[in-house]
């Protein structure tokens, strides 16, 4: 039986959660995305932190953007 430590299962997931985040951004080229997944693998902890806060391109900023004012903007604009 193999037995999982909390920290051991925070950092799986937020691997996992950072791999998919990297491989579905488009805004990356493939190098990039080597790099940032290398990044999250070798630092367990910090690295898909690092990724959600610095390398990862929100399309209505972090905070997520007045959208609905966004939207106006580009119909009447």
């Amino acid at each position: 039986m193999v037995s999982a430590s909390a920290g051991g299962t925070i950092a799986f997931v937020l691997f996992v959660a950072a791999l998919v985040s990297i491989t579905r951004d488009s805004v990356l080229g493939s190098i990039a995305k080597v790099a940032w997944a290398f990044v999250a693998f070798v630092l367990p902890i910090v690295g898909p932190i690092l990724w959600f806060v610095v390398g990862k391109h929100y399309p209505y900023g972090v905070d997520g953007g007045n959208r609905a004012q966004l939207r106006a903007t580009e119909e009447h604009g």
